[in-house]
């Protein structure tokens, strides 16, 4: 029988945001910058399974023209379920009420994941029209 989860539209705790990010092998940041990044989300959603996060999704931007899909997690032991579906689900419903027309919808993608946002409309750079995303990592985790 298959586990019966819940998305709860909220945004995750610092302990369960590190948390997720340790079990997918991401590094550790400053917690005190996870709680005021946390804090600035526009939009987020929680999968629990008997109470507990096993995954989240998050929308940050200026809530009109821009909009990025941010820490899409799931703990490994609970991927390939449709968590992942559900929570993005979530993410472009929200995009879809919110966004002006002609808005940017962007987002980072770990690697071999392309296909699966390709589903929700993402297509990657560069491409014949547009050139590469580009990115940095801010100082360096103590």
């Amino acid at each position: 029988m298959r586990p019966e989860y819940q998305l709860e539209e909220r945004t995750p705790t610092v302990a369960e945001f590190s948390e997720l990010r340790k079990s997918v092998g991401w590094e550790f940041g400053d917690p005190d910058g996870y709680e005021k990044g946390l804090a600035g989300s526009l939009y987020a959603v929680c999968a629990l399974l008997d109470g507990e996060v096993v995954g989240t999704a998050r929308v940050v931007g200026d809530g009109s023209i821009c909009f990025y899909v941010q820490d899409v997690i799931v703990r490994p032991e609970h991927q390939r379920l449709g968590i992942g579906r559900a929570l993005m689900e979530r993410v472009m419903d929200y995009i879809a009420v919110n966004a002006s027309d002609g808005a940017v919808v962007g987002m980072m993608v770990a690697k071999d994941r392309e296909a699966f946002y390709e589903r929700f409309g993402f297509w990657a750079r560069p491409n014949d029209e547009f050139g590469p995303g580009m990115m940095q990592f801010w100082g360096e985790p103590e």
